[in-house]
C-alpha cells in the first residue's frame, strides 16, 4: 500500500480500529458508499493532471475544510519517494522508527502495527500447494489475472515510489494495480483506498469464502482506511506482497490470525479480453511486416507477418480486444487456421482475389491454353483464351495474391487497353519491355540496309550500328524477344558466335537453314575451278551432286544465290535446258557479263573453214552482226580469246594481223592451225 503524506493528519482524525465483518452481504458500492465506511464523511477526487488520487476529508461535525495545495502535495510525494523504511526488526525502538516511516502508520497505531508485523512473521507462505506459474491462457480474464500474478512470485517488497508499482518490485497495492493493468488495461487505483472502488464490496467469512472467484480482491482494514490488499486465487489462497524482508508469495487465508476485513467481487464475470467472437467472413491481405500471428490471446507467437506478407486469407472471425485493437482469426484456402493477427497488419479486400498491388512489371505469356479472366473473385467472367496472347509481352500494372494461393496479373497492352487477369503460372516475368528471351535457333538474312542494330531494346538507349553493314548476309538468331511494342527483335550472332546486337524482324527474312534466303540472281557465271564440289544441300552439306570438273570453264545461269551463314556465297546453277545442276561456291565461279560467259585467253591461229556463218558483234543476245564468213572465207585470223557460251557453243574473238578486231565466230566455222 502507498498512502500520500498529505493524508496523514486527515486520516489520523478519522482513524478507527480494525474490524472484521462476519456476515455475508453483497452490496453495490457506489463512489460515495465505498469512500464512506467510517463515522466521518470522506470525499475522493482525482487530479486530472497527475492521475494520482487526492483525498480531502471533512468532519461531519466541523464545517471547516482542510485543503492541501498541489505544490504541498508534490513536495510531500517527493519526500515519500526518497524514503524507504528499514527492514523489519525485533528491536522495539527500531520498529517504532520503521513504523513512523511506513505509509501504514496513517491508518494504524504503533501497537496495531506491531501486532500486524508479529502476525505476519507467524504466517508461513503456502508453498506445497503452489501450482507452477504459467503464461496467459486463452481463458477468462480471471484465469489471466491469476496467471499474471503468479509470474511475479518471489519479487521483493518495497514502498519506494515508483518502484512499488512494478514490474520488478511491489508493495501490496502496487502488485494488484500492475496485474489488473496488464490483463484488463485498466488502472484500478494506485493504493488500497482507491482500489476499494474497483468492484462490488462483500463481507466474507470462512463459511462464505466460496462465493469469491479467482481474481477478486481481499482487503484488510476498514473501508476508506485499508492497509493491505491481495488477489484471491481460489481454494482459500491469495497472492500478495506482504511486507519488508518478504517477497511476493502465495498464502492461505489465516482466519484466526489474519482474516481479511472484506472483499471486492471484480466485474470480470468470465469476460475474455479479446471480447466475443464476431462472425466476419471477409478476405484480407497481409500488408505490413513486423506483426506476429498468435495461437491464442495469451500472445503465444505462431508466425510473423513477414512470412505471410502479401498473402490473402479469410478472416472468418474477428475480435474487438480490450486493448483497443481488432484481431482477425485467419484461415487459408484449405481451411487451415493461421492464427490471430492485428487488423493493423492487413488490408481488407473486396473478395477472394485479395487487394490490388502495384506491379509495374513486363511479362510474356507462356501458356496458350489458359484463361484470361474478367473476374477473379468468383471466376464468373471469361475474357478469352491465352492463345491470343501467346508469347506476346504485356504490362502487368497490378497483381492480386489470390486466396487460392495463386497470383493473378492485371495485363495491359501497349495502348493501355486492359486485357484481363492471367495466372502468373501462365506468364514469365521479363526484365523490361523487351519481354523474355525465347530460344530461336533460326537463321535469318538481313534484308533492310537502313535500319538500326540495337544494343538495348528495353529503352532503345544503345545503338550498335546500322544494318547496312549486315545487308544480305545471313546470321544465327539464337534468341528472340517479342517486345511490348508489338515488334519482334532477333538477337543475332555471326559464324564465330560473336553477338552483333538486336535487329527488328521486319528488317530480316527467315531462312530455312544456314544457307540463308534465296535471292534472285539472274546472272551468268563460268566455272573456274575444276576441283570443287557441286552441292545438293548447303544447309548441312549432306548431299553432293558431283565435282565441278564436269562443269569446268562452262557457263551457266545462276538464277539465284544464297549468302550462307559461313560467309560464303553459293550460286544455284541451271544449264541452257533449265536443268538444275546444284549449288557451287562463288569462289569457284566467275561472273560473266551475259550468256557468252567469261573471256578466256586463247592465242590461237584459226582459218575460216565454212561459208554461211555469221560474224557477231554481240554474242550475249546476238543482237549485232558484223558480217558473214563468206567475205573472209579461207582467211586466217588471231583468236586472242574465246567464250564458252551458255548455249554450249564456243565463240572465238578474232583479230587480223593489224590487231583489228573482226568479231565473234562460232568455233565450228573455223579450223585451228597447228
Amino acid at each position: 500500500m502507498f498512502i500520500k503524506n498529505n493524508m496523514y493528519l486527515m486520516l489520523a482524525v478519522i482513524f478507527i480500529s480494525l474490524s472484521t465483518s462476519t456476515a455475508i452481504s453483497t452490496e453495490s458500492v457506489s463512489a460515495e458508499q465505498t469512500s464512506i465506511e467510517i463515522s466521518e464523511s470522506t470525499t475522493i477526487t482525482k487530479d486530472s493532471t497527475t492521475q494520482n488520487t487526492m483525498e480531502t476529508a471533512s468532519s461531519s461535525s466541523n464545517t471547516k475544510e482542510t485543503v492541501i495545495s498541489s505544490d504541498d502535495e508534490a513536495n510531500q510525494i517527493n519526500s515519500v519517494e526518497q524514503t524507504s523504511p528499514v527492514p523489519t526488526t525485533d528491536n522495539e525502538e527500531e520498529l517504532r522508527k520503521q513504523f513512523e516511516a511506513d505509509s501504514r502508520s496513517s491508518v494504524m497505531s504503533f501497537e496495531e502495527y506491531k501486532s500486524f508485523i508479529e502476525t505476519l512473521k507467524k504466517l508461513t507462505p503456502t508453498q506445497s500447494d503452489l501450482p507452477a506459474a504459467r503464461a496467459f491462457s486463452a481463458g477468462t480474464q480471471r484465469d489471466q489475472i491469476v496467471a499474471e500474478a503468479k509470474k511475479h512470485l518471489g519479487k521483493p517488497y518495497t514502498q519506494k515510489h515508483p518502484d512499488r508499482l512494478g514490474p520488478n518490485k511491489f508493495d501490496c497495492s502496487g502488485l494488484t494495480r500492475y496485474v489488473f493493468l496488464q490483463v484488463t488495461g485498466k488502472n484500478i487505483g494506485d493504493w488500497t483506498v482507491p482500489q476499494e472502488k474497483s468492484g462490488t464490496k462483500v463481507a466474507i467469512s470462512k463459511a462464505t469464502i466460496s462465493q469469491l472467484q479467482p481474481g477478486d480482491l481481499l482487503f484488510w482494514g476498514n473501508a476508506g482506511a485499508t492497509y493491505h490488499v491481495a488477489i484471491y486465487i481460489g481454494n482459500g489462497q491469495y497472492i500478495h506482497a506482504p511486507n519488508y524482508d518478504k517477497n511476493v508469495e502465495v498464502s492461505q487465508i489465516w482466519w484466526s490470525e489474519f482474516p481479511p476485513s472484506f472483499a471486492l467481487k471484480m466485474n470480470l464475470t468470465g469476460a475474455k479480453p479479446q471480447g466475443e467472437a464476431i462472425n466476419d467472413g471477409s478476405y484480407v491481405t497481409i500488408t505490413k511486416k513486423g506483426y506476429n500471428t498468435f495461437s491464442s490471446f495469451n500472445w503465444v507467437k505462431k508466425n510473423t507477418s513477414d512470412n505471410l506478407l502479401n498473402k490473402t486469407y479469410q478472416a472468418k472471425i474477428r475480435y474487438n480486444h480490450i486493448n483497443g485493437d481488432t484481431y482477425y482469426s485467419l484461415y487459408d484456402n484449405k481451411g487451415t487456421w493461421q492464427g490471430y493477427i492485428n487488423s493493423k497488419a492487413v488490408q481488407k479486400a473486396d473478395g477472394k482475389r485479395g487487394i490490388w498491388m502495384k506491379n509495374n512489371e513486363f511479362i510474356t505469356v507462356t501458356n496458350k491454353s489458359s484463361t484470361i479472366w474478367g473476374n477473379i473473385n468468383d471466376f464468373s467472367a471469361k475474357k478469352g483464351s491465352t492463345a491470343s496472347l501467346y508469347q506476346k509481352t504485356y504490362h502487368a500494372q497490378g497483381r492480386y495474391n489470390h486466396f487460392s494461393g495463386d497470383v493473378y496479373y492485371s495485363l495491359y497492352d501497349n495502348k493501355n487497353t486492359w486485357l484481363g487477369y492471367v495466372n502468373l503460372k501462365d506468364l514469365q516475368k521479363a526484365d523490361g519491355k523487351r519481354g523474355i528471351w525465347m530460344k530461336n535457333n533460326e537463321f535469318v538474312t538481313v534484308t533492310n540496309k537502313s535500319s538500326t542494330i540495337w544494343g538495348n531494346i528495353n529503352d532503345f538507349s544503345a545503338k550498335k550500328g546500322s544494318t547496312a553493314s549486315l545487308y544480305q548476309k545471313t546470321y544465327h538468331a539464337q534468341g528472340r524477344y517479342n517486345h511490348f511494342s508489338g515488334d519482334v527483335y532477333y538477337s543475332l550472332y555471326d559464324n564465330k558466335n560473336t553477338w552483333l546486337g538486336y535487329v527488328n524482324l521486319k528488317d530480316l527474312q527467315k531462312a530455312d537453314g544456314k544457307r540463308g534466303i534465296w535471292m534472285k540472281n539472274n546472272e551468268f557465271v563460268t566455272v573456274t575451278n575444276k576441283s570443287s564440289t557441286i552441292w545438293g544441300n548447303i544447309n548441312d552439306f549432306s548431299a553432293k551432286k558431283g565435282s565441278t570438273a564436269s562443269l569446268y570453264q562452262k557457263t551457266y545461269h545462276a538464277q539465284g544465290r544464297y549468302n550462307h551463314f559461313s560467309g560464303d556465297v553459293y550460286y544455284s546453277l541451271y544449264d541452257n535446258k533449265n536443268t538444275w545442276l546444284g549449288y557451287v561456291n562463288l569462289k569457284d565461279l566467275q561472273k560473266a557479263d551475259g550468256k557468252r560467259g567469261i573471256w578466256m585467253k586463247n592465242n590461237e591461229q584459226v582459218t575460216i573453214a565454212k561459208k554461211g556463218y555469221t560474224i557477231w558483234g554481240d554474242i550475249n543476245n546476238f543482237s549485232s552482226k558484223k558480217g558473214s564468213t563468206n567475205t573472209v572465207y579461207k582467211k586466217t585470223f588471231h583468236a586472242q580469246g574465246r567464250y564458252n557460251h551458255f548455249s554450249g557453243e564456243v565463240y572465238y574473238s578474232l583479230y587480223d594481223n593489224n590487231n583489228k578486231w573482226i568479231g565473234y565466230i562460232n568455233k565450228t566455222g573455223v579450223t585451228v592451225k597447228h
